[in-house]
């Protein structure tokens, strides 16, 4: 967990006026905690942490999610990350001369990338199971010592 940068559809008029409600669903489906399932991910050979559990609220428009795990060294760490899922560019407070850029990619889906001047340097998707009870994080990008990493992290909801 430490050092990870944790780091998109044209409708028609008749469509968008389900857009709303759309997206109030996929942001109640995202909403909760969640435990990571260890035995089910796929975890980067350098980012061998012993255990996650993960947290999305709603603070106005925000979308926080909420990291805590224990590292492979056996240390708890924990970080807040917050999400506007608009499309747009927002600055990341912990990262200096990063932006990160979130938005709905389907109904059970959350898309994030970070980037850094024009260069992505982490992209994140969330997808909730249909039936709710399953979210996998597919994950890659550059941590804090500039190494390139990819994971697959499945969490049960609680």
């Amino acid at each position: 967990m430490k050092g990870v940068v944790l780091v998109l559809l044209l409708a028609a008029p008749a469509a968008a006026a389900s857009q709303p409600a759309a997206r109030a669903s996929a942001v109640d489906g995202l909403v909760g905690a969640w435990t990571g399932n260890l035995s089910k991910s796929q975890r980067d050979e350098d980012h061998r942490f012993a255990g996650a559990t993960m947290r999305f609220e709603v603070d106005g428009e925000a979308l926080l999610l909420i990291l805590t795990g224990v590292n492979a060294a056996g240390n708890t760490v924990s970080s807040t990350t917050t999400y506007y899922p608009d499309g747009k560019e927002y600055p990341v407070e912990q990262v200096p001369g990063t932006v990160s850029i979130a938005e709905w990619v389907g109904p059970r889906t959350l898309d994030t990338k970070g980037k850094k001047g024009e260069e992505l340097v982490g992209h994140g998707t969330y997808e909730v199971s249909a039936d709710g009870q399953m979210l996998t994080a597919t994950i890659w990008g550059t941590d804090a010592r500039g190494r390139g990493f990819e994971q697959v992290i499945v969490f049960d909801r609680q």
